[in-house]
């Protein structure tokens, strides 16, 4: 019971807070995601609704990790991510942590961007 209670309160957050955090075509939102393997992020347009770039630790081919979520894939991907938004010239974002707590690979995944120059 309390693990359906969890995922009802996670979503009614997801909902009152993507009201919200609204990106544009000058400064895209930036969502990431996690499944059970994989990290994903993606730049959205919402004023279209449109996926500006998107980037996965799926596309990571180095060791034989199943599992490729954790702190230092996150930061990896945030090296290819801001790589990618400079080369379509969005150094300005809105980062929508998708109702997660800001800590661990979400917090990685914020300084590295920081770090190479994306303001948000």
């Amino acid at each position: 019971m309390k693990k359906k209670f969890d995922k009802k309160v996670q979503r009614q957050i997801r909902k009152r807070r993507s009201k919200a955090i609204i990106g544009n075509a000058e400064r895209p939102r930036v969502v990431l995601s996690q499944s059970n393997r994989y990290l994903r992020v993606q730049a959205i347009d919402d004023s279209i609704g449109h996926t500006l770039i998107y980037s996965s630790t799926e596309d990571f081919k180095e060791g034989n990790d199943y599992s490729r979520k954790n702190k230092v894939y996150a930061q990896k991907l945030a090296k290819i991510f801001a790589e990618k938004l400079k080369e379509v010239g969005k150094e300005k974002i809105i980062f929508d942590r998708n109702a997660r707590p800001y800590h661990e690979k979400i917090k990685v995944f914020c300084d590295t961007m920081r770090q190479l120059g994306i303001n948000f």
